[in-house]
């Protein structure tokens, strides 16, 4: 254990901002300066600060009166008060200059910030609009390498298809989806029409949407380009809230992922002629819209959904109305993908049609880390995750153009610890899992393994914490320990006498066997961590059952674990519904756990058809308060997530409930390449 690298971080407890600001030089960032406003918790998501920086009035000397002369101190001293107004100004007119990612003004500079903090505030979103070559573009051609896994499940409408939304929103589109580019909102979103051009609420219980005229699908059998109608759209997402006819004759019928979003809606109407789809609901629905943006609510095609699921499986029948047609795939090696020439969509920015590549190609480097850095640093692949510090320096002396952009993490992908069975011993007693929620330091996760550029997780969004002064009335993560509840700090002292009180000590000590896969990288460190407090500050036996990235990816879903799973699968959500009652009800298909409380299957219901935004926040706080007190899953730290792509590579960014490359990258019709080595037409 002591030779893993998360013990070494652990005396690395701050980045020097000597090693920041060079490695910020490397990458062409100097030490210009604008303010960016609010990059705090509350309303950092606002516009940059660049329009709203006002120089001060240089104030002119008035001639005086002759009685009134100034004397020569009197004259010096306003020469040099005129003087410190021109130089102020002068550094006032210097920063108005907007900043790139990177950068601090002089004032952020000075003040006293934890990582998380300073790395936030140096690499928000926000700085993406002032890269240069931004004016030269969008261009149009290139081929984007990406590193990507090929998905195992081609099913867009299965029960694994949260899967999927790695890969299917490049394929397929939906009715709604949220903007990802470099002027995005990347720590929260707005709706935005996908296939649906427009949309209307003419009561509580209907949304009617419009569909764009002359959509097709994709060139390839056995759609061969028809057109998409309105009817296709109820066929498919009649198969999003219900599988029953997916089955095979005989067996259980199966349930979508998706099919909890839409337990309110009571049927789905068309009209070819006018090119609408009706949602009637059996009541008010408050989630449906948000959850409606999900990226695994696609658009699949009526001849795919038959008895003959199996069908859906097949790469080769991943015809969508999306921006590329795949063209290849190699299980485990490699897919390929082209330009959809018959593409409907504009950029709502530019205006201009959509996509903007020639091609993607996404070449597998899942488990092969080396390899996917041989792929960086000879510029094979154009972007990066990048882990922590370390490679955040490796990146930029490989390849000093990197821009580096640090995004909140999605409320969906929080690494905690699941029960496989909450009814059974040790875990149906609360005192035990409680005593696990005590007995870990996230302090000493945040720092040991992700250099303080994390924060204590937990699987809810920012309808939880209202904060008027941001600009949608709530506050995002992270969260203060005080807000995670009494167990939700470290206390090893009380965890022990928690587990005195249930029979577990020094004679009789807890021991239980928790899965995880054995990829090399911080999660995995996270966990070994994890393990290590538990056994340290509990005397708990925490033993590791190893599982390769693919059997583990499913296990929670099938629940094919022994004692316990440590997972970051909650499962991306753009509503708190979809972490309330998606999770936490009794008989969501969503709820992996067992969970199954009275008081909680009422207030999910409840606060699934409370429209008032204000009474609905009060109901799913005590929800929040209720999981936390109960600790039906132990939640570890999160890190903030930072990515790297080449200074020629626009629009490709993550946001806080999505990533590109990765689960829900919506925006990959609007990534575009301005590179020397790849000259356009």
């Amino acid at each position: 254990m002591e030779e893993r690298n998360y013990w070494k971080r652990m005396q690395r407890k701050r980045l020097s901002r000597r090693s920041l600001m060079s490695a910020s030089a490397r990458a062409g960032v100097g030490a210009a300066g604008l303010a960016l406003v609010g990059c705090g918790d509350d309303d950092d998501d606002a516009q940059p600060a660049a329009a709203q920086a006002q120089p001060q009035q240089q104030q002119q000397a008035q001639p005086q009166p002759a009685q009134q002369q100034q004397t020569a101190a009197q004259q010096q001293a306003q020469q040099a008060a005129a003087q410190q107004a021109t130089t102020q100004q002068e550094v006032q007119e210097e920063e108005a200059v907007a900043l790139l990612p990177g950068q601090l003004t002089a004032e952020e500079e000075a003040m006293s910030l934890t990582p998380e903090e300073e790395w936030r505030l140096r690499f928000h979103w926000s700085k993406l609009q002032n890269l240069p070559g931004q004016a030269d573009g969008p261009r149009y051609g290139g081929e984007w390498t990406l590193a990507h896994l090929p998905v195992a499940n081609w099913n867009v409408v299965g029960p694994q298809a949260n899967i999927m939304a790695a890969f299917a929103p490049m394929f397929y589109n939906q009715l709604v989806v949220f903007p990802m580019d470099d002027w995005a909102n990347a720590h929260y979103y707005e709706i935005e029409g996908d296939v649906a051009k427009a949309w209307e609420v003419p009561d509580d219980t209907t949304i009617v949407f419009t569909i764009h005229d002359g959509v097709q699908w994709q060139d390839k059998p056995p759609l061969n380009g028809r057109t998409l109608t309105a009817e296709d759209v109820k066929i498919a997402y009649d198969a999003l809230r219900d599988g029953s006819f997916l089955a095979h004759e005989g067996e259980v019928d199966p349930v979508p992922v998706q099919a909890s979003s839409y337990t309110a809606v009571k049927d789905i109407d068309f009209d070819n002629a006018s090119n609408t789809v009706r949602f009637n609901l059996l009541e008010p629905a408050a989630y449906l819209l948000n959850n409606m943006l999900n990226p695994f609510h696609q658009i699949a095609a009526p001849e795919f959904i038959t008895t003959d699921y199996t069908v859906l499986d097949d790469w080769r029948n991943t015809v969508g109305t999306g921006p590329f047609i795949l063209d290849f795939v190699e299980q485990g090696a490699e897919w390929k993908a082209s330009r959809n020439p018959n593409y409907f969509k504009l950029d709502p920015r530019t205006g201009k049609q959509l996509p903007y590549l020639d091609a993607l190609h996404g070449p597998d480097f899942v488990n092969q880390r080396e390899s996917e850095w041989a792929a960086w640093e000879s510029g094979v692949i154009d972007r990066l995750t990048i882990q922590d510090i370390a490679d955040y320096e490796r990146a930029l002396d490989t390849q000093p153009d990197t821009v580096v952009q640090v995004t909140a993490p999605p409320p969906g992908w929080q690494p905690y610890l699941s029960f496989h069975n909450l009814d059974e011993p040790p875990f149906n007693d609360i005192r035990v899992r409680q005593a696990l929620a005590l007995g870990l330091n996230r302090e000493e996760q945040k720092l040991g393994v992700y250099d303080g550029l994390a924060a204590a997780g937990y699987g809810q969004n920012w309808t939880f914490f209202r904060d008027d002064d941001s600009p949608w009335g709530f506050r995002e993560w992270p969260w203060t320990p005080a807000e995670l509840g009494e167990f939700g700090d470290f206390d090893a002292a009380k965890g022990r006498q928690l587990l005195d009180a249930a029979g577990y000590n020094e004679d009789n000590q807890l021991e239980f066997e928790a899965t995880f896969h054995a990829v090399a990288g911080v999660y995995l460190n996270l966990f070994e961590l994890c393990r290590q407090q538990w056994n340290t500050n509990l005397g708990i036996q925490v033993n590791h059952f190893q599982v390769d990235l693919e059997t583990w990816l499913g296990r929670l879903v099938t629940r094919d674990f022994k004692d316990s799973l440590f997972t970051w699968l909650i499962g991306a959500e753009m509503d708190a519904d979809g972490l309330a009652y998606g999770k936490l009800h009794s008989e969501s298909p969503g709820n992996f756990y067992g969970i199954s409380e009275p008081d909680v299957d009422e207030w999910c219901i409840q606060q699934r058809q409370e429209l008032d935004v204000d009474k609905r926040s009060e109901i799913l706080e005590k929800i929040r308060v209720r999981e936390l007190e109960n600790m039906w899953r132990i939640f570890a730290v999160n890190p903030y997530r930072i990515a790297g792509r080449r200074g020629y590579l626009f629009n490709e960014m993550d946001t806080y409930n999505a990533w590109n490359p990765g689960w829900g990258a919506t925006n990959t019709e609007r990534i575009w390449e301005n590179n020397p080595d790849f000259p356009r037409a």
